[in-house]
């Protein structure tokens, strides 16, 4: 039988929403759906009904999922929360989970969705019971000895007064009252006390929850990473006499995080010699351009940064421009090295290499859309540049900020064909250019970067 599921979506695509609808429906889901793609709708869908789950794409054009992690915890609602993105790497996926998010799943690996939300669900309705449970705790004066977090009352004197079974099983006890009557100090050691919990436990007393994450030794288990929440317990007066301490051990959460990080290092790694090969290998065959690549690299990255872009999309154009030419391995070197001017023949086999370097690169996994900012580099704002003629916006703002570099690096070092023009003249062409061929913020940045920033690149 199938179970009903009130499921929020973030995403600015129907088609990609009915999808994920249709996904849910395999994995024996009923779902009852809303989409939205921006904060005040989301906001709307978030007071007008109760959500079971939230499925939330990664890149939007109005809408970013670190606003939406932040709506929810404003409204301090605590449901799954899951990523299903076709362009996330594994990096801003942990960043991700780290601000809140539970779970990502790829969308060209659908399949994935089902056996994710099953999980989630259950985890959010065992986090609905331990919070139960620390309610019905904050109202009584006992530890609820179900629950598998370590909890525990506190006096003001930093004496135990209670502790559940898995405090002192934890302790390596076999019941609470060989715990129950000694301070703080005498059950994890005076310097942890100290140097961990004195002032988490004085600020509490003031009326302050705390939560805190921190890496603890017990005897149980050994080192052991837990959440930790400290709340204020007050008599029927309202005086605040003791602190409710919830240990949630989160070991195995800290572990896959590390692994996550451990999988990103070791494929950006792989990634950044794949990328650095196949750049070496155009310069290889083309010695007059030998450095061009690196130097475009490093002009785009600057206008990048002038423009306040973010630390990804600065990464996706240094890579993108590494690679800006790798079509070139197909033109005859002859030809790539000719001194003279080039026939119209020679010219159209030249500009295949934008297609090409498309082609070789399309079938990789980068985080960023590389083979099609590579396949639009030559466009021109104008609609003159080339494979497709695009025009204005519909060239990816990469693109234009490479384009721009490409020309300048061009004019400013040698060719085969020409001895080096210099900066100046480079400059001079691109602000001819200005809201024509190029993108007019992009020229002004790039002008800026070498007449204010004084960027100095690279002369190998």
């Amino acid at each position: 039988m199938d179970k009903n599921l009130k499921v929020l979506i973030i995403d600015d695509s129907m088609d990609d929403t009915l999808l994920i609808i249709r996904e849910l429906r395999r994995g024996g889901y009923q779902p009852e759906y809303e989409r939205v793609e921006n904060a005040p709708e989301m906001r709307s869908a978030l007071l007008k009904k109760d959500w079971d789950l939230i499925l939330s794409d990664y890149n939007m054009p109005h809408f970013s999922t670190t606003e939406a992690l932040s709506i929810l915890k404003e409204y301090n609602i605590d449901i799954p929360f899951i990523l299903v993105s076709g362009a996330i790497g594994e990096e801003n996926a942990v960043q991700l989970m780290k601000e809140g998010a539970h779970d990502y799943v790829v969308k060209d690996h659908l399949v994935r969705l089902g056996p994710v939300v099953e999980r989630e669900l259950q985890e959010a309705r065992e986090r609905k019971s331990r919070q139960i449970a620390e309610k019905r705790y904050r109202e009584s004066d006992f530890i609820v000895n179900a629950s598998n977090d370590m909890m525990a009352l506190v006096n003001s004197d930093y004496i135990y007064e209670s502790v559940n079974k898995s405090f002192y099983r934890a302790f390596h006890k076999n019941v609470g009252n060989d715990v129950v009557g000694y301070s703080i100090g005498e059950v994890w050691g005076e310097e942890i006390f100290r140097n961990v919990f004195k002032d988490k436990f004085d600020r509490c007393l003031k009326g302050e929850q705390i939560r805190d994450e921190l890496y603890l030794s017990i005897p149980a288990k050994g080192k052991q990473c837990f959440e930790i929440v400290y709340s204020p317990y007050r008599d029927s007066g309202g005086t605040i006499t003791h602190v409710i301490v919830i240990m949630h051990n989160i070991t195995n959460r800290k572990m896959v995080e590390q692994e996550l990080q451990q999988s990103y290092q070791k494929l950006q790694k792989t990634l950044e010699e794949t990328v650095q090969t196949l750049s070496s290998m155009v310069e290889m065959r083309d010695p007059y351009t030998a450095g061009h690549q690196k130097r475009v690299a490093e002009i785009a990255q600057a206008i990048a940064k002038r423009m306040n872009l973010s630390e990804e999309r600065v990464e996706c154009i240094r890579i993108a421009s590494l690679l800006h030419d790798v079509g070139k391995i197909c033109v005859p070197a002859d030809i790539l090295a000719k001194p003279g001017h080039l026939t119209k023949l020679e010219f159209e086999l030249i500009k295949e290499h934008s297609q090409t370097g498309h082609d070789i690169l399309k079938n990789i996994e980068f985080s960023s859309p590389i083979a099609e900012i590579v396949l639009q580099h030559h466009e021109r704002i104008d609609g003159s540049g080339y494979p497709r003629g695009l025009k204005g916006d519909e060239i990816l703002l990469e693109s234009r900020i490479i384009g721009v570099a490409d020309v300048v690096e061009a004019m400013t070092y040698h060719r085969p064909y020409r001895e080096a023009l210099g900066l100046d003249a480079a400059l001079a062409e691109i602000q001819k250019n200005r809201n024509i061929l190029f993108d007019p913020e992009i020229v002004d940045d790039c002008t800026k970067v070498f007449r204010e920033e004084k960027l100095e690149l690279s002369i190998d």
